[in-house]
Formats: C-alpha cells, structure tokens, sequence
C-alpha cells in the first residue's frame, strides 16, 4: 500500500531522484523509504510553493494496526517568494492535503469533502536567536489536521503535525513531522531524529 502513496506522487509529480545530490541528505532509520517530487505537486497545482520535496516514510505507514501509521516526514526546500507566513504555511498544506486525497479518492468517495478539511496552528514561540530581518527568523508551530485519509481506512483522521520554517541562503525551508499518534509516543522520537539530523546538516 505504501508503493500506492509513491505511484500517486509519480503519476502527479516529477520525481527528481537527480535532485538528492543538490540538498543536505535527509537520513532517516533503517526501514523507512522515500521520495522526492518537485513542487507544486499535480495533485495540488494550485499550491505557490515552488521547489522539492524531500519525503521519509515510517515502515507502518500504510498499515493501519501499525504504531507508526500515516507517521512521516518532509522537507520542502523552496524558491525564495512567497514568504512563509502563517497564512501561506496553512493555505498551502490545505491545497497540499485536499489535492492529495482527491486524487487518490478519484471520485470513488462522493461523499467526502475535502473543501471540509481543517487546519489549526499555533505558533510557538521560538529560542533562536533573531536574525537582522525578523522575517527570516525561524518559526515553530504545531497543529492538527482533520481530514479523510484516503489510502487505506478512507476514514475520517486526525493528523498531528510540527513544522518548522526558516529562510537560509536566499532559500525557504518548511520541515514538517506527521503523525496521527500523541506526541509522547516512540515515532515522534524518530520523526524528532530525522528533523534534527536535517538541520544540523544545513549547517555544516
């Protein structure tokens, strides 16, 4: 079911294994998979992030029983405009997750109405130190989103999320960790993992 995730995101995306090499590696634990697709996505062509994205995906993330079910990670790495505001970062990922189950749905859920999906985020306040233009400072949020997960359960789910965006090198970044478990549980410690690994590479 997970190989159902990748063939969506080919057959809408352009895959750019190439691009791997251009982009700090994103490690993550033995048994995870992954992908990388260009931005905007086809199933989301309406989204005004451009770039890559950089996906891992828990070994259960298509295994509904499994404590790791729909628990991944991403990055997107990003042209420099639009700015990553609050408002850009929530009306993005509702264009991202709404076009995503629609595709994969195509139709054969009349019922489910991903214009219904909800989104809410709260901002933390962040330890770094600000640099010269604040807009570039780095932001945290974390958040939920109540949507259908379409893949397997076609049921209504809740997704935590954290995401951290940044401005580096005339580039936007906005990581994100997914999972619909409680941020106390062991897969946030892996999804934590790979984050900090991430980061830590942009800067060496």
């Amino acid at each position: 079911m997970l190989r159902l995730f990748a063939v969506c995101l080919l057959m809408t995306a352009t895959l750019l294994v190439a691009d791997e090499k251009n982009s700090a590696k994103l490690a993550a634990p033995e048994g995870w998979s992954g992908e990388t697709i260009e931005l905007p996505p086809g199933f989301a062509p309406d989204m005004k992030l451009k770039g890559s994205e950089h996906i891992r995906f828990a070994p259960g993330m298509m295994k509904p029983a499994s404590d790791s079910f729909f628990s991944y990670a991403f990055v997107f790495e990003l042209q420099s405009k639009p700015d990553l505001t609050d408002a850009v970062v929530k009306e993005e990922f509702l264009k991202y997750y709404r076009g995503l189950c629609m595709k994969v749905l195509d139709g054969k859920a009349p019922d489910v109405d991903p214009s219904k999906f909800t989104l809410e985020l709260q901002r933390l306040k962040s330890d770094a130190k600000l640099p010269p233009n604040e807009k570039d400072a780095p932001a945290l949020y974390t958040g939920t989103l109540d949507w259908v997960e379409p893949f397997t359960t076609k049921k209504p789910q809740k997704l935590n999320l954290e995401i951290r965006t940044w401005t580096s090198t005339d580039r936007n970044y906005l990581f994100a960790c997914v999972s619909p478990q409680a941020r106390e549980t062991a897969i946030w410690k892996q999804l934590h993992a790979i984050r900090d690994a991430y980061l830590k590479k942009q800067t060496e």
